[in-house]
């Protein structure tokens, strides 16, 4: 039966997108600050390094084998059901789905028959290391007693004893370990297929619904286990009752948003080019996703679990975590729109509308993304200190990974137009310039240490997008409102000039183990916050805000508090 639902106009489904993105972000803020305070709080850094050593191995190996299926779905959906309807997009998502868990059975077969093999490799690794601290200790033990030296044998300890429980961990479990990888795997896999399924038609209400309960539902488990007693262990089932429970949600949910869909579409014979187009953009995706992979968390830690320390490790991946949930956190409003909105207006085959909308989502990247930015990196000393007194090491490592992974979101629009107006030699160039962190890595780490991974993987994430800029502009015509984004940074560096100055006056506070503690210490972070945001909005205001063409098109818009956006823009 045809839905009698009347189609919304693709502005209407673009602001009903980004609203409901929008609205969800403070519950999926709040719910991810809490998540980290207690995960990084309740585990010893050596059980974090272990955790994230399990996770990246399955996104790792999710990864290789995704074939760029996932990415490309969002792309050809909305194809697929004007030509075929409804039946034509089941049957499509059907293939896919069977194609992915037939390349998962044969990965985690294998995975499984290394098992054994790869928990002893860990093992002789923490036992060397253990071999290496008890010599520190030693050497520690037989110093005068100050309280610097005091401070340093303790913290060698701890750390000692953390790898000890780890081997431990190793020894017992190392099947169970991969059975959890393997889990993840398929799991990860089916639910990717239906959350794109959810993103090709704007639902971002249930698609964050769905985020939101898997956030809830993840530190709640994994606290009552840990509580439990239950340790990594804990921690592994939480993390795969969680996916199994989003799994259910995503494919109920998907299978109510294909009832709406027509079951004739316009009854036109599928398009013979079809398969060459999906394996072309596929591959192309496929690439994207693994070149993204060589300077991404997964990357880092598989490397360097073989060159640093349990510690090293999690500090480093910590680092980096932070400052990319930081941009999800920003990214919140554009989360799912960009894709299918650049792929109907290809459908249009308009030049003018391209060039209008890439401006407008450039502007409102540039507008969240550069202010949160510099304002995230000056405070990040102290909401570290705050929040996770175990990793105030890993502040300078922060505003690095800050600076170059909010520096490539701002150049990310031309990427997404050309892969979806299919340049793909531009793309693919741009991708292939992104190995280039693998011998960066190998050259800054026995230099530079952490600090020198962090500016190896981050400048190539910035370079590619510079890359993708070049050819947009050439191949396209894509121009940036450079006059609009040197208007934000100068809003941008007024209220960090006043922001610098004030915290010379408060000083650093001190870590806390208590809620009440940390929630008191938190209260100067979010007056400077606030008085960062106030200044930054008065200076843009100032400087003349939006151009007049775009802030006449936002606020033609059906928004909420509208006579007050109208005063602020």
């Amino acid at each position: 039966m045809q839905s009698n639902k009347p189609q919304r106009s693709l502005t209407s489904e673009v602001w009903s997108a980004t609203l409901w993105n929008t609205l969800l972000f403070p519950a999926r803020f709040l719910v991810g600050i809490i998540t980290s305070v207690i995960y990084y709080g309740r585990l010893a850094p050596e059980q974090v390094a272990l955790i994230f050593l399990l996770t990246s191995l399955a996104a790792s190996i999710g990864t290789y084998a995704d074939l760029g299926i996932e990415r490309s779905l969002p792309r050809f959906i909305p194809e697929v059901e004007k030509r075929q309807g409804r039946q034509g997009v089941l049957r499509f998502l059907w293939r896919m789905i069977g194609l992915k868990l037939a390349i998962m059975a044969v990965l985690v077969l294998g995975l499984n028959l290394l098992a054994q093999p790869m928990g002893n490799y860990l093992i002789e690794q923490q036992r060397t290391e253990v071999v290496e601290l008890e010599s520190q200790i030693r050497s520690l033990e037989q110093q005068p007693a100050t309280s610097d030296q005091i401070s340093k044998l303790s913290k060698l300890q701890n750390q000692r004893t953390g790898t000890l429980a780890v081997i431990e961990q190793i020894e017992r479990q190392s099947h169970w370990f991969m059975l959890v990888v393997s889990a993840l795997l398929i799991l990860g896999a089916l639910f990717d297929v239906f959350m794109q399924f959810l993103t090709a038609y704007f639902k971002q209400r249930a698609w964050n619904l769905i985020t939101l309960v898997t956030t809830l539902l993840q530190p709640i488990l994994v606290t009552i286990f840990i509580l439990l007693g239950w340790g990594i262990t804990g921690v592994l089932i939480g993390l795969v009752l969680t996916p199994l429970v989003s799994v259910l949600m995503a494919a109920w949910q998907a299978l109510r948003a294909s009832r709406e869909l027509s079951n004739t579409g316009e009854g036109e014979a599928s398009d013979p080019e079809l398969p060459k187009r999906f394996a072309k953009f596929a591959a192309v995706s496929y690439l994207m996703q693994i070149t993204t992979w060589v300077y991404d968390i997964q990357f880092v830690t598989l490397f360097t679990v073989t060159q640093l320390n349990a510690r090293d490790v999690a500090i480093l991946a910590f680092a980096y975590k932070f400052a990319k949930d930081y941009l999800g956190y920003i990214w919140m409003p554009l989360n799912g729109v960009m894709t299918p909105l650049l792929s109907r207006i290809k459908l249009r085959r308009d030049p003018q509308s391209l060039q209008d909308a890439h401006g407008g989502l450039a502007r409102m990247i540039w507008l969240l993304i550069v202010p949160a930015g510099v304002g995230l990196a000056l405070l990040t000393p102290r909401m570290v200190a705050v929040l996770y007194p175990l990793y105030t090491d890993a502040s300078s490592l922060i505003i690095v990974f800050i600076a170059f992974t909010f520096g490539e979101s701002l150049l990310s629009v031309p990427h997404n137009v050309l892969m979806v107006y299919e340049q793909y030699r531009a793309v693919i160039i741009s991708r292939l310039f992104a190995f280039i962190s693998v011998p960066l890595v190998f050259v800054l780490l026995p230099r530079y240490g952490m600090l020198g991974v962090a500016i190896a993987v981050g400048a190539v994430r910035v370079a590619t997008r510079l890359i993708t800029l070049y050819y947009g502009w050439r191949n396209l015509g894509l121009q940036l409102p450079w006059r609009f984004w040197l208007r934000v940074c100068a809003a941008s560096a007024s209220f960090a000039v006043a922001l610098i100055g004030l915290m010379q006056l408060w000083p650093m506070p001190e870590a806390a183990a208590g809620w009440q503690t940390k929630l008191i210490n938190l209260l100067p972070l979010m007056l400077f916050a606030a008085i960062g945001a106030g200044l930054y909005l008065l200076t843009l205001k100032l400087l003349g805000g939006l151009d007049p063409a775009e802030r006449e098109r936002l606020l033609s818009m059906k928004l909420p508090f509208k006579g007050v956006l109208r005063r602020v823009l």
